[in-house]
C-alpha cells in the first residue's frame, strides 16, 4: 500500500510537468513572499508534492493566478510551484507598503487596540474593492494605532477635513471609520489601514467605564500610585470624541486629566477642557514633565494651531496640570 501511495505522488508531479525547468513561462510581476516556511507545491489539489519552501521576504517571479487563493511561482533557484495566495504580495504593492511605513515611521502609537477577528490591511482607506489589501492580519493581533481617516460609506473617497463646530455631523452610515496601524516585529509589512469596528481599543480596566458618551481616542499614562486597598494605579490623560456625534473634522473634542484619588479608591477628573483637534499628537517626557503638542483648531476661524499641554508629576500622587502653551 506505502508503495502504491509513492507511485502515485510521482505520477501527479510527473502529470504537472515537476519543475519545469526546460520552458520558462513569462512572468506576470515580480512578488514578495509574506510569512516564513511557505510551502510551493507542485499543483494546487489535496495531494499535491511539496517542491520546497520560501522563507519570509524571498521574492519570487509571479507567473499565473488561479482565483484569489492560488499563484504559481517561480522561485530564484529557477522551481516553479502553487502557493497560496495569502502569503504572496506583489512587489510595487511591497514597496508602496514600505513607503507608507517610512511616512508613518515618527508617529508614536496613540492608541492600542487588537483585531476582532481576521482583517484585511489595506494600503488606502477604503473598501470598495479589494484592490487595495495587503494581506489578512489574523485575530487577536495587537496594533499600534497611529491615525483615523473617514471615508464615504463602501468608498475609497476620503472624507475632507473640513472644520464645523457648529454643523450636524453626518451621520455614521454615510461614512466609514479607518485606522492607520502598525503591527508587531514578526509582520513583514508593518504599516496600513483596517476597518475601524474590526478593532477593539484597549482602554485600561480601570478607566474602560469612565467613558460613558465620549470614548477615548487616545491616551498616556503619566505616573502609577501605590494605593495601599487596590494595588498599583495610574494618572491618565485622555483625548476623547463624542460617541455617536463628533464635531465633523475632527478627531477628538476634548482632553481630560484623570487622577487616581487615594482617599476615595477610585477616579476624578483633575481637569478637563474643550479642545477640538487631530491625531496625531506628540507625546515628549522631560523627568517629571509630560509634554503633549497637539494640532488645535481655534472655534472662530477655523484654522489650526499647534498647542502644548504640560502636566507636572513631581508630585506622583497629585498630577498638576499647567497652562498650555501656545
Amino acid at each position: 500500500m506505502r508503495r502504491i501511495s509513492v507511485i502515485l505522488l510521482i505520477l501527479l508531479w510527473a502529470s504537472s510537468g515537476g519543475c519545469e525547468r526546460t520552458a520558462r513561462r513569462p512572468k506576470l510581476e515580480d512578488g514578495v513572499i509574506l510569512s516564513s516556511g511557505v510551502p510551493v507545491r507542485n499543483s494546487t489539489a489535496v495531494l499535491a508534492v511539496e517542491l520546497t519552501q520560501l522563507r519570509q521576504a524571498e521574492e519570487v517571479e509571479i507567473l499565473e493566478r488561479k482565483g484569489t487563493e492560488w499563484v504559481r511561482v517561480r522561485t530564484r533557484e529557477g522551481i516553479e510551484g502553487w502557493v497560496e495566495a495569502r502569503h504572496v504580495l506583489s512587489k510595487r504593492a511591497f514597496e508602496q507598503a514600505r513607503a507608507l511605513e517610512r511616512e508613518m515611521a515618527t508617529i508614536e502609537r496613540q492608541a492600542l487596540g487588537q483585531l476582532l477577528g481576521s482583517a484585511a490591511i489595506r494600503l488606502t482607506p477604503g473598501r470598495a474593492s479589494e484592490e487595495n489589501v495587503l494581506f489578512h492580519a489574523p485575530q487577536g493581533t495587537l496594533v499600534d494605532i497611529l491615525r483615523r481617516e473617514r471615508t464615504r460609506r463602501m468608498s475609497q473617497e476620503l472624507i475632507p477635513r473640513h472644520y464645523e463646530p457648529r454643523a450636524r455631523p453626518e451621520a455614521e452610515s454615510a461614512s466609514d471609520l479607518w485606522y492607520c496601524v502598525r503591527l508587531p516585529d514578526s509582520f513583514l509589512v508593518r504599516v496600513g489601514w483596517v476597518y475601524a469596528p474590526l478593532v477593539e481599543l484597549k482602554v485600561p480596566d480601570r478607566l474602560r467605564h469612565l467613558q460613558g458618551e465620549y470614548p477615548f481616542v487616545a491616551w498616556y499614562e503619566l505616573a502609577q500610585v501605590e494605593d495601599p486597598e487596590i494595588g498599583t494605579s495610574a494618572h491618565y490623560l485622555t483625548f476623547d470624541t463624542h460617541r455617536t456625534a463628533p464635531v465633523p473634522g475632527t478627531d477628538f473634542e476634548r482632553v481630560r486629566l484623570w487622577v487616581w484619588d487615594l482617599k476615595r479608591h477610585r477616579y476624578t477628573i483633575g481637569r478637563w477642557e474643550i479642545a477640538h483637534g487631530l491625531l496625531p499628537i506628540e507625546h515628549r517626557r522631560e523627568a517629571t514633565l509630560h509634554r503633549f503638542r497637539v494640532r488645535l483648531y481655534e472655534a472662530k476661524t477655523g484654522a489650526l494651531t499647534e498647542v502644548e499641554y504640560l502636566v507636572d508629576v513631581r508630585d506622583p500622587a497629585a498630577p498638576r496640570w499647567l497652562r498650555p502653551r501656545r
